[in-house]
């Protein structure tokens, strides 16, 4: 059974006071009540449940500024898309039988802080709160098996998710989850400019993240911005430009068709594809790449993913 808590209004957490059970299936730890001001639902019949987790948003929390900055960023989507919000965070694992730990009481101190900030951001969305034992990357890729969106910030290096170094939750996150993911970092509230799409040189991936970018402009009311960079170039040639353009346009053609409304250019430029991307990101409310497969089921970001995820001036996200 999966307990997901609704928070209306959520307290401030008492001391030993519980979270949520620890993991589905697990029940309750004894003698250790629940916070007060918080309900639990129930898991529902399959058939409404899989219509839920359509417009479900998952956000991965540990305290720091750069988490509150995606859970503002979630909650504005959340609203946006008419869905629903998790808030997830992790701890370090405990006895079954031991009394509540100081890294739960702390979970559930980083839990209502989310929860404010996500009523700040966006008034009347539904929120649910969910700690778990673990380390942060697992338990956040299986908090988001079936959501429309995972969504993390940038983390600081004594960040209160266990078990990894500076920076690696994000990455491995981009890298391993199944479905979308959206990194934020850079400016605040980036309300303005394209949705940005890098496009490399693989056409046959290239069009479903090109789609993407269409939805996601679309849903905002932006332009796209179709990006290609041609490495070791300063300035690409008329042939080369004449030759890449028409690719480009070839590849824009069926989304224009099919989202009229969002006006869409496209830029073939010289240049190493990450700086050129992390330069557009400057004028960009998002910027949209997909990840680079290798082997089976190896999945990699590329050296652009990679730079974007360190350096861009908006959210970023990996399209899948």
């Amino acid at each position: 059974m999966n307990f997901w808590h609704t928070v209306p209004n959520l307290p401030a957490p008492e001391a030993g006071c519980r979270v949520l059970p620890n993991r589905a299936g697990e029940g309750e730890s004894e003698g250790v009540p629940p916070c007060p001001g918080r309900r639990r639902r129930l898991t529902l019949p399959a058939r409404q449940e899989a219509t839920m987790v359509k417009t479900r948003i998952v956000v991965g929390v540990d305290g720091s500024a750069g988490a509150m900055a995606a859970v503002r960023w979630a909650a504005a989507e959340t609203r946006l898309r008419g869905a629903d919000l998790r808030v997830v965070t992790a701890h370090h694992r405990r006895s079954p039988t031991a009394p509540a730990s100081a890294d739960e009481e702390a979970a559930a101190g980083i839990l209502h802080a989310a929860v404010t900030q996500a009523r700040s951001a966006a008034p009347g969305i539904e929120v649910r709160v969910l700690a778990l034992p673990g380390y942060a990357v697992p338990v956040l890729l299986h908090a988001a098996e079936e959501a429309a969106l995972l969504v993390v910030g940038s983390s600081r290096p004594d960040s209160g998710l266990p078990g990894l170094p500076h920076g690696s939750v994000r990455t491995q996150v981009a890298t391993r989850a199944k479905g979308s993911v959206v990194v934020v970092r850079g400016r605040p509230g980036p309300e303005a400019g394209p949705v940005v799409v890098g496009v490399g040189d693989d056409g046959g991936t290239a069009g479903p993240i090109i789609g993407r970018a269409f939805e996601e402009a679309a849903l905002r009311g932006a332009p796209v911005l179709a990006v290609t960079a041609q490495d070791g170039a300063r300035r690409p040639s008329p042939s080369a430009a004449h030759t890449v353009g028409g690719e480009l346009d070839d590849l824009l053609a069926p989304w224009r068709a099919q989202f009229p409304e969002v006006s869409a250019a496209r830029e073939f430029t010289g240049g190493d594809p990450g700086k050129v991307l992390v330069e557009r990101s400057r004028q960009a409310r998002l910027v949209v790449v997909g990840p680079r497969r290798h082997g089976f089921e190896g999945v990699m970001l590329g050296a652009a993913g990679t730079r974007l995820l360190e350096r861009a001036d908006c959210p970023v996200m990996i399209a899948r």
